[in-house]
């Protein structure tokens, strides 16, 4: 190539060089000057009370809450309460999230910084979690993606363990070229629906006595006290109850959870209720009586319905105090009613038990 082609285009190269770098300074600057200054909030002055839906979308699915008449359900499970205090939570970080740092960003930064949505085949660590809040006319008031953990290593730690959660990356979900580091790590961030309703379960009193029956066979436990050393119905010679077997009842009764909640009546899960369920009925000294369904199958979570009501007073007085308790107790099964949900598979093993697997001496069937 002669010298003088060779040096225009020298001079053409340089001069688009320039153009591109002029253009990107100047982009950039434009963002800067659109940017949340740090020290400020985010979503401003933002309106809490006029939260009326959040829904969260991810890589692992999507998930509605919802404000009713009654509280925050999960769309996805039937209206099913939610955890209001994980939905407050939410709500409140995300209308005050300020600003540590502003952060340009161009396309080639947000997989970097976790806060890709919206496109096909998104690799899951680039992929953000948008998350949208409506009014009650589903009117957006917000949309921000979450992004990638800033991880913060103290003086002294050892680089190669990570660091500690010290922050995270978000940004508006319209984009605007500008992403934020923010001191909120929004740990409790899932968009599966079993994360989102309330676990709690009944919290019957102590139980007095308790009748398992099943296509198995039966047993019935009583006891005269609270705390008592439990009895059964219809031992034979040399048979006796073995107390490990039954030492745990009381606990695992009273501190059941909600690992999860049917969504809808054609629930695949909720099978086992028809093919082989196990009924526990369980009557507690505070004069309530409860009918727990419980379905056999293999998973680490097992189908169960329930249903509560309240025993007939007996000779004893009965005080005001205990029917206040009676009724709240009754009160709590309620939204229970006509529902299916499904506990870990712990609490529930020791009604699954056969009769002969709780003695000790002679087992059924031998003399």
């Amino acid at each position: 190539m002669k010298g003088p082609k060779f040096f225009l285009l020298l001079v053409a190269a340089a001069s688009v060089a320039a153009l591109a770098w002029y253009m990107h300074r100047a982009e950039r600057a434009g963002w800067r000057e659109n940017a949340v200054p740090a020290g400020a909030q985010i979503l401003g002055d933002f309106p809490v009370n006029d939260v009326a839906s959040v829904t969260l979308t991810g890589p692992d699915g999507r998930v509605a809450l919802q404000r009713g008449g009654t509280g925050w359900v999960v769309a996805e499970r039937s209206g099913y309460p939610a955890d209001f205090e994980r939905v407050a939570s939410l709500v409140l970080g995300v209308s005050g999230l300020e600003a540590l740092q502003s952060v340009p960003v161009g396309a080639a930064d947000l997989g970097v910084l976790a806060l890709r949505s919206g496109e096909e085949g998104i690799p899951r660590e680039e992929a953000g979690t948008l998350v949208e809040l409506n009014d009650t006319a589903g009117r957006p008031l917000a949309a921000l993606l979450v992004g990638k953990m800033h991880m913060t290593t103290a003086p002294g730690m050892p680089a190669e363990t990570g660091g500690a959660p010290g922050g995270r990356y978000i940004m508006p979900a319209a984009g605007g070229g500008n992403a934020y580091l923010v001191a909120e790590t929004f740990p409790g961030l899932e968009t599966a629906p079993p994360a989102w309703i309330d676990k709690a379960f009944v919290r019957p009193g102590m139980p007095r006595r308790l009748e398992v029956r099943s296509k198995d066979g039966d047993w019935i436990l009583s006891r005269a006290a609270a705390g008592a050393p439990w009895e059964m119905e219809g031992l034979r010679k040399n048979q006796s109850l073995d107390a490990t077997k039954t030492a745990g009842l009381d606990a695992m009764l009273t501190g059941m959870a909600v690992a999860d909640v049917s969504d809808g009546p054609d629930d695949a899960r909720a099978k086992p209720l028809e093919e082989s369920p196990v009924t526990v009925t369980a009557d507690t000294f505070d004069g309530v009586r409860y009918v727990l369904t419980i379905g056999r199958g293999d998973g680490d979570n097992l189908p169960v319905k329930v249903a509560a009501g309240a025993l007939p007073d007996e000779a004893e007085p009965v005080t005001e105090e205990m029917k206040k308790t009676r009724g709240e107790k009754l009160a709590a099964a309620e939204k229970f009613k006509d529902r299916v949900v499904f506990l870990p598979r712990n609490f529930v093993a020791p009604f699954l038990q056969q009769r002969a697997e709780l003695l000790t001496g002679v087992k059924e069937g031998k003399k």
